[in-house]
């Protein structure tokens, strides 16, 4: 992680509230790793304190490798005066957060978005960095980089050369955000929603609600808030948060950003975009669940209290392309193009995402077989079981009331327990004049879905749909050796 000129040893010891043990205080570091096995010569190596793994142990191998020296928060022993410099502060993790946050009071020009809630996060910080990009440099979360280590890390890539930044800010348990937060200082935050998902660590959606609010804690005086309108707990925003500026997106009246469908097919969703109730333009999308459409009305909001132009808004929205595992679309043979496709939303999943994303995906790719891959949503905690019925259930009663089934529909339903519940819920709502509903183990999945691709002429297209640890995935990589 690139520290560029701004911070000496003595610079980050004082950042972080440590003492320097050993080494030139005004020693650049022009970079920091916290990982010992990827450390390069010259780096600084910062010591997170892990549930399974101490960084401190892993001091010396990160010294031998070339490391200008260490952060620590247990004094090496024995001294490694020979070995490089020592900076000893009293938990790695908050030095971190500190650092951060100094690092960000040096870019006080810079506009920086936080993103948080419960689905979408990723897709809504990609949407906002490329419509704030058409108005200037901007830096963004890399990858999965939301968490306590990964948002102090986006923050610190901050430099002179950026005029934006959008820092998504994930959680797991109540009060992992604030800390973020206030790290970041965001002028505009962006929450998407608040649905079901890590029951397992928060308990109800109350909590899940009062945490992802939490990012609203280091919002800059006079700051924007960009939520869901349809939302039932983001509503309460404005009441519960008097003093910031609102703006609301969203499908129904009175939002302030309001979408509408042109147009839906297999390639994605014509998406015409108003503000306060004025024609604005329109966006193609390459994706055709609500979920991302709704990313695109928070990222538009994001673009007009950003002072984007209209027209830039637009042409940042219309170079979105998906992140992988995210609803990205995979030809399924090269050789006969856009004839077989998957659709590869297997990065995470819960009730309303799992939901969003198989009423998508039926409404746009109409013609031809439709294959739905669905596998175990984790997390979900005690309500697991019901959970998972009530989804199934949940999207055949929206299939069926949109006419979205047909004889080429089938549903594949591959996990453990609570998967055969999800696959319960959608027989027993669909009814025996439904379509195919089979329960597999993994490998009978691969040839259920090669034989009802060939069954029919093509075209043929396949959503994944699960949890991370299910690695569906997996299978469409298996799926592409058979043709």
């Amino acid at each position: 992680m690139e520290l560029l000129k701004h911070w000496t040893l003595g610079r980050i010891a004082d950042a972080c509230h440590g003492r320097l043990l050993q080494g030139d205080p005004r020693q650049a570091v022009s970079s920091i790793a916290v990982d010992s096995r990827r450390i390069a010569k010259g780096e600084l190596f910062w010591v997170i304190e892990g549930a399974n793994k101490d960084g401190n142990d892993f001091v010396p191998d990160a010294l031998a490798s070339g490391a200008l020296g260490a952060l620590v928060s247990r004094e090496p022993r024995p001294p490694a005066s020979a070995q490089g410099a020592i900076i000893l502060v009293r938990r790695g993790l908050d030095a971190l957060l500190a650092l951060a946050q100094a690092h960000r009071a040096l870019f006080s020009q810079v506009t920086v978005v936080g993103v948080t809630g419960s689905n979408g996060k990723t897709t809504t910080r990609e949407m906002i960095a490329g419509v704030l990009s058409q108005s200037g440099p901007v830096t963004s979360s890399r990858g999965n980089f939301n968490n306590e280590v990964g948002c102090p890390l986006s923050i610190l890539e901050l430099s002179e050369k950026h005029r934006f930044a959008v820092w998504e800010m994930g959680a797991r348990k109540k009060g992992d955000i604030e800390p973020l937060s206030l790290a970041g200082k965001p002028q505009i935050v962006v929450l998407t929603n608040i649905a079901p998902a890590h029951l397992a660590t928060f308990g109800d959606e109350k909590t899940i609600f009062e945490t992802k609010s939490e990012i609203l804690r280091g919002l800059e005086p006079g700051g924007q808030v960009i939520y869901g309108k349809e939302d039932p707990w983001l509503s309460r925003l404005p009441a519960l948060w008097p003093g910031c500026g609102y703006l609301s997106f969203g499908f129904e009246p009175g939002a302030d950003v309001q979408g509408r469908i042109k147009s839906r097919s297999a390639k994605g969703t014509l998406l015409e975009i108003m503000y306060q109730e004025k024609f604005l333009g329109e966006a193609m999308i390459p994706m055709t669940a609500l979920g991302p459409m709704k990313n695109a009305l928070a990222a538009a909001a994001c673009g007009l209290a950003a002072k984007v132009p209209v027209k830039k808004i637009l042409q940042g929205l219309l170079k979105f392309t998906p992140v992988s595992l995210r609803g990205d679309r995979i030809d399924l043979s090269p050789a006969l193009a856009e004839q077989f496709v998957a659709i590869n939303d297997a990065y995470n999943a819960n009730p309303a995402s799992m939901e969003d994303s198989v009423i998508g995906f039926l409404a746009g790719a109409r013609e031809g077989t439709r294959i739905v891959v669905l596998g175990e949503m984790r997390e979900l905690g005690s309500r697991e079981m019901e959970l998972h019925y009530q989804t199934g259930a949940s999207i055949a009663r929206q299939a069926k009331g949109a006419g979205l089934i047909n004889e080429r529909v089938v549903f594949v339903v591959t996990g453990r327990f609570a998967a055969e519940r999800l696959a319960m819920g959608l027989n027993q709502e669909f009814g025996k004049m439904g379509p195919k509903v089979i329960f597999a183990t993994r490998g009978e999945a691969l040839e259920l879905i090669k034989r009802q691709l060939f069954l029919y002429p093509p075209p043929g297209a396949v959503l994944f749909k699960a949890s991370r640890a299910e690695a569906l995935e997996e299978l469409i990589s298996d799926l592409k050796r058979e043709f």
